[in-house]
């Protein structure tokens, strides 16, 4: 009965779903239509200035641009000439693009740019060697000048605008649709000891239940600090972890507009001058601590975000043993589980009493089951079968203790190996090249499948055969398929971590003597 109930709950869960996507498609149909040229394949790269020309007057930034191109040691930058907008970021030691880029198949334009000047068109630019990398001028006739300082080597760009119009320096602009940023996660502000993040989907995309009055979350607060998940992985439409950021640190505080030019700009100074600094690089712990501490928040390592912490700092300390990400994570899931051996000890233990008593729990059940529904009755034989517990000394729920205690430390550590910027493309042995890629020959999740199955044999058996059976290997063959798409390393850490509770429980069924049950 229970099996059919759950069959039931899945397809009317499924058939609701589809209903509920053909009325939203229904009510809000797709709006198909051409796409507007990219503005990133437009005509190429201005690398000489361009002769003056008169002085432009504030308007809409024009459909199509030119595109300036700079390479340095460390990063590849396209700007858009006539406003100054950064469009595209590569970070040249694996060539991650930091942003989407126009996709006519997909009916996507051009990520809509970081930085750049509000409301002003320039007509020149030009470059300046400088000792430490090159300076970037945007500039027109209306003595309105807009700079890039940008390092060989590092990835921190000093900005720096003036006009004598009030124009303001943009910082982040927010689309008019969900498309082009459809790859980029969150949007947040950072204060000195708060994350105010937001995805893009909960800003530009109606909620599921939208029919039901809930409403679309808008721009967070602003702050001297702003910031948005960047770096795009290749063929991964549903991307989640995102290990680069783009960053601004700011002098002052600047404005939050949701609605005539959305997103957040900074108006400049008495002088006619606004500034700040701009991050482009990695979520790396240290990187980000240099440009200010406070971003060191932006690393998402989930609700268990202390412990993630604290379990990445030990594994950074066996990193800087061992030498390898790969054999760090090794010793690191033997470990972990050596600490938790007493806990899942007792967790077995109290598996073995329980399936000794089992079947004089059956036999107390169906004494009752013939008084139905008489909640009196349920009630007595509730408390006669605790006092039975209690007369062999067993807790039914001390084994939920152990496992509950555990729960925060599974779910932090998958957080930490998921999203710290360390292990990525960190090789580990053979066939793996990348502990945050999949395993290209799926070997580590069939291994950590059957390790799981048989895990699930060996535990003591309770409760419904069919259940069980089912079980059995139903969540092995889940679970494989999960971790096939995860990254190899945490692939690695949960079979070492069945391997060595398999161990654990036949090291305790070997040596565990049963007790007499005393009725």
């Amino acid at each position: 009965m229970k099996n059919k109930n759950l069959l039931l709950f899945v397809v009317l869960s499924m058939l609701m779903t589809g209903a509920y996507m053909y009325v939203m498609n229904r009510m809000f149909p797709p709006q198909k239509g051409v796409v507007t040229a990219p503005a990133i394949q437009a005509p190429p790269a201005v690398n000489t200035p361009a002769p003056a020309a008169p002085a432009p007057t504030p308007s809409a930034p024009p459909v199509a641009s030119a595109i300036h191109r700079v390479s340095l040691a460390e990063l590849r930058l396209a700007f858009r000439t006539h406003d100054g907008a950064l469009l595209q970021v590569e970070w040249l030691k694996d060539g991650t693009k930091f942003f989407p880029e126009a996709d006519v198949a997909k009916e996507r334009e051009n990520f809509p740019g970081i930085g750049g000047a509000l409301n002003t068109t320039f007509d020149r630019v030009s470059e300046e060697k400088r000792l430490d990398g090159i300076a970037v001028h945007f500039e027109n006739a209306a003595g309105d000048r807009l700079t890039y300082q940008i390092p060989d080597r590092g990835h921190v760009v000093d900005v720096e605008w003036a006009t004598t119009r009030g124009a303001h320096l943009m910082l982040v602009r927010q689309p008019a649709d969900l498309k082009p940023v459809a790859s980029l996660g969150r949007i947040f502000s950072v204060e000195e000891k708060t994350l105010n993040a937001v995805t893009w989907t909960d800003i530009l995309k109606d909620p599921f239940f939208s029919f039901l009055g809930a409403q679309r979350k808008t721009l967070p607060p602003a702050t001297t600090r702003l910031g948005l998940d960047v770096g795009i992985v290749a063929q991964q439409p549903f991307q989640t972890t995102h290990y680069f950021s783009a960053l601004w640190n700011l002098p002052r505080m600047p404005e939050r507009d949701i609605s005539t030019h959305p997103g957040y700009h900074l108006s400049p100074d008495n002088t006619g001058k606004a500034s700040g600094r701009l991050y482009l690089g990695p979520k790396e712990g240290a990187a980000l601590a240099a440009f200010d501490p406070a971003f060191t928040k932006v690393v998402d390592y989930g609700f268990f975000g202390a412990i993630a912490e604290l379990l990445f700092l030990f594994l950074k300390a066996l990193h800087s043993v061992v030498g390898n990400w790969g054999w760090a994570i090794f010793f690191f899931s033997i470990l972990l589980r050596l600490a938790l051996w007493p806990f899942n000890t007792k967790t077995t233990l109290n598996m073995l009493r329980m399936k000794e008593l089992e079947p004089h729990q059956k036999a107390l059940q169906a004494k009752y089951e013939k008084f139905g529904n008489d909640m009196a009755k349920k009630a007595e034989m509730q408390k006669e079968l605790m006092e039975f517990y209690k007369k062999n000394g067993h807790n039914p729920f001390g084994g939920c203790l152990p496992m509950l205690i555990q729960m925060p430390v599974f779910l932090a550590l998958w957080s930490m190996l998921n999203n710290v910027f360390e292990l990525r493309h960190a090789p580990w042995i053979f066939w793996i090249h990348d502990l945050t890629a999949k395993d290209p020959f799926f070997v580590l999740p069939v291994a950590m499948g059957i390790s799981m199955f048989a895990q699930q044999w060996a535990t003591p058996a309770m409760g419904d055969p069919t259940q069980r059976k089912m079980m059995l290997v139903l969540m092995p063959v889940m679970m494989t398929f999960m971790f096939a798409q995860s990254p190899a390393g945490l692939a690695l850490y949960y079979l070492l971590f069945n391997l060595v509770s398999l161990f654990q429980t036949w090291w305790i069924k070997r040596s565990y003597v049963p007790q007499p049950v005393k009725l």
